[in-house]
């Protein structure tokens, strides 16, 4: 623990950081420290921390993990449990790189002048680095934070963070070469998934869209093969076999089970359907990956069809397993965060109040296409669009992944073969991990650094999110419940507000603190509201009105919290720390 009571913490310098077993940089490795990721420190050993990846309270815990020492000039101390992640748009082709200035004085001259001219940031995130990693890529920590003026007028959050420098042209995955064959299939091939209101009204418009399927058969450029279809079937809540789920199979097999189904569409009756629920069960249910072991999932592309109107929320109707209460921007971000677009196809003239604004939010978010029925548009011409689409989007999946095999080095005597990183991409390194294909990343001889920097907010980019564990959470719920209490008198307040207060920070914290300062001192928390930025003694100081006034503020923020707490519990209960987004904190 350093000097606040908070428990240090250290990142590598590089990728090429080693932890030995004694505190001499000559001793045997005990292993290689993850890019990115904290590790704990146990004690101080002169020119040394000896450090360990378990984050525990007690050295008896931390001991049971991976232990080993690294010199204390090769990584840096972070203090806080705050860092910058990247956001969804981060992954997008089309936007401004992430800059950093390498020092305050530089940067108070930007904040003063908003001219980067004048004073140029030290470092420019490398887009197509960006695009070669994963979503799921250890967030950047964040050493602090504070609110500056830009330009003497608008405030401002500077953060100080570890950034990592760009993945070196180098780099490279490294492959057992008995399973490049596994490698082909997967990088390969495009799995599409056809989300189809099944409600009687559909019936012409899914005969017209399996015509078109048929005809488009041979516009797909590449191997029948390399391309598989299924569906999902929805209807209204309340009819028979309300969600049907259909297997991966060719192309040409697809339409023909399209025109079968066609003349069984029935039901409906409520203008508004559950797509949303529909899209969470082929997200997250349907089995892209056929059969175990038949490694047939390729790149991931979804296909919505609707007409009439879509449900704002999911209900958990047509399958108990989706949650409810699911709203299209959820829904999307999941999308999103699985790395599947989605096209969207508006299949009727008739629409209500929610459906444009599903189908182009979950279009825009996932990088898809919302095809609409625009004036003039007929059934021929929106099938003809979606098959279009679908034929581009499938076509330049396996184009792409045939450009990365035509990249492949075998290398007989390691027995391995090997792909530039440069051509493969976050997605395509996931598409390999769901396929259960193993790999390693070499980066290279120059490896990659990592470097402080001051990042400006930026919230289309970068969001900050903090690390946090399920005793922390419920302890902070504590907190907040215990400080919206109404009607006890002073000293029962005091004595349970400082019992709660304790179980977060110690025995020993500073009672003239404000509650937000010793959360930031004990925990490394930094609230982003003034809420709690008073003593105990303040609270008892208000007139009843006051009280009742404040306390119903801190009532809801508390309920802000549970409720964060609710819908992510199985990632509590499955995980030792989340990272949660610092919006979420009152």
């Amino acid at each position: 623990m350093n000097e606040n009571g908070l428990i240090i913490k250290v990142v590598a310098g590089s990728n090429k950081i080693i932890a030995y077993d004694a505190a001499t940089d000559s001793g045997k490795e005990a292993y290689k420290l993850e890019l990115m990721q904290p590790y704990f420190v146990i004690c101080e050993s002169g020119d040394f921390y000896k450090v360990t990846d378990s984050a525990t309270d007690s050295v008896e815990e931390a001991l049971a993990g991976m232990v080993g020492y690294v010199p204390k000039h090769q990584v840096f101390v972070w203090t806080t449990r705050e860092a910058l992640a990247f956001s969804k748009v981060a992954f997008l082709e089309e936007r401004p790189e992430i800059v950093a200035w390498s020092d305050e004085a530089t940067l108070k001259k930007f904040m003063d002048s908003g001219n980067k001219k004048l004073a140029p940031p030290a470092f420019k995130e490398n887009l197509e680095s960006t695009q070669k990693r994963e979503k799921e890529t250890r967030p950047y920590p964040v050493l602090n934070s504070r609110l500056r003026k830009l330009r003497k007028a608008v405030d401002k959050r500077v953060y100080e963070v570890l950034l990592p420098a760009a993945i070196p042209r180098e780099a490279k995955l490294v492959i057992d070469k008995k399973n490049i064959g596994d490698v082909e299939k997967v990088l390969t091939g495009a799995s599409i998934v056809v989300v189809f209101d099944a409600t009687g009204s559909m019936t012409e418009f899914a005969l017209e869209t399996a015509e078109a399927i048929i005809a488009s058969v041979k516009a797909i450029k590449q191997r029948e093969e390399d391309v598989k279809m299924g569906f999902v079937f929805f209807r209204d809540r309340d009819d028979k076999e309300n969600l049907v789920s259909v297997p991966l199979m060719n192309i040409e097999d697809a339409s023909n089970a399209l025109k079968e189904v066609s003349s069984l569409m029935k039901g409906g009756g409520d203008n508004a359907e559950p797509i949303l629920d529909a899209i969470y069960f082929a997200t997250h249910f349907y089995p892209w990956e056929g059969d175990k072991g038949q490694m047939s999932g390729g790149r991931r592309i979804l296909i919505s069809v609707l007409q009439g109107d879509a449900k704002a929320l999911t209900e958990g109707a047509i399958d108990e397993r989706v949650p409810v209460g699911l709203d299209v921007n959820e829904i999307a971000g999941t999308l999103s965060e699985e790395n599947i677009p989605m096209i969207a196809v508006q299949a009727g003239k008739g629409y209500g109040e929610n459906l444009e604004v599903v189908m182009q939010t979950l279009a825009d978010a996932t990088s898809g296409e919302f095809i609409r029925w625009d004036e003039g548009a007929t059934r021929k011409k929106i099938s003809g669009a979606l098959v279009k689409s679908m034929t581009s989007a499938a076509t330049k999946a396996v184009t792409k992944g045939k450009k990365a095999i035509e990249a492949v080095k075998f290398d007989f005597d390691a027995g391995h073969a090997t792909i530039p990183l440069e051509v493969v991409d976050g997605e395509m390194l996931d598409r390999l991990r769901r396929n259960g294909v193993d790999f390693n990343i070499d980066r290279g001889e120059s490896g990659i650094l990592v470097r402080k920097g001051f990042i400006l907010e930026n919230n289309d980019l970068l969001e900050p999110k903090f690390q946090i564990n399920k005793e922390t959470i419920q302890t902070l719920i504590n907190l907040y419940s215990v400080l919206g209490v109404t009607g006890v008198d002073s000293e029962s307040f005091l004595t349970s507000a400082g019992e709660a207060i304790a179980a977060l920070a110690g025995e020993d914290y500073n009672e003239k603190d404000s509650i937000s300062e010793i959360v930031k001192k004990k925990l490394g928390i930094e609230f982003r509201s003034e809420l709690l930025n008073f003593d105990l003694q303040y609270l008892t100081s208000l007139v009843p009105a006051e009280r009742l006034k404040f306390s119903k503020r801190i009532q809801d923020a508390g309920n802000t919290l549970s409720h964060y707490f609710e819908a992510h519990l199985s990632e509590f209960d499955r995980t030792p720390s989340v990272w949660m987004p610092v919006s979420a904190l009152p």
